[in-house]
């Protein structure tokens, strides 16, 4: 997997998509989380920055309110 955009409007779906994902994603594969910034979303950021801290990675916030992350 070289591209994947979560957007399932729901936190627990798109933990397990990261989880699942992760591994399949290649070296410069690129995640966009959908709602990552957005103001009613807050539990989603929270839990894409525990996942982004558990690979020691980090989410880049866009003003779409959409975050990026780029596997190393």
């Amino acid at each position: 997997v070289s591209y994947l955009s979560i957007d399932m409007n729901s936190v627990k779906p798109e933990v397990e998509a990261l989880n699942f994902f992760w591994d399949k994603l290649v070296k410069g594969g690129i995640i966009v989380l959908d709602d990552y910034g957005y103001p009613g979303a807050i539990e989603q950021k929270m839990a894409h920055d525990k996942f982004a801290q558990s690979k020691n990675v980090m989410i880049l916030s866009l003003p779409t309110s959409q975050g990026i992350i780029i596997k190393p």
